[in-house]
């Protein structure tokens, strides 16, 4: 898979990041192959599992920031709709939100496997 593929596939936004990374796709591939060694989503695994609220607000915070320096579109907005769910006190909706974070993030790791 080529950039411009992931881009399509993944949501992700590459005019606007490749210009964060100086025009350089060689760099912005090499930072899109260390987001999974990112501890974010692990952390917002186990803070979901546990029911730790804060823990779900601060890891989804830390991943969506993520996302966005590395213009993950659809993560990012999904990781900002988990985060606004729980500073509005609506953590009914966090086993749903959570569900979409976690298919962006895994189609995410599919996609930078055949990058």
């Amino acid at each position: 898979m080529d950039l411009n593929t992931m881009a399509q596939t993944l949501g992700l936004d590459l005019t606007g990041t490749l210009a964060r990374f100086g025009g350089s796709e060689a760099l912005l591939v090499r930072f899109l192959k260390k987001f999974p060694q990112d501890g974010s989503f692990a952390a917002l695994c186990a803070a979901v599992e546990q029911g730790d609220m804060q823990g779900v607000e601060h890891a989804a915070h830390t991943l969506k920031g993520v996302a966005a320096n590395l213009g993950l579109e659809r993560l990012k907005e999904h990781s900002d709709a988990l985060v606004a769910a729980v500073r509005k006190g609506e953590t009914e909706g966090v086993p749903a939100l959570f569900s979409q974070v976690r298919e962006d993030h895994a189609a995410i790791l599919s996609a930078l496997e055949k990058l």
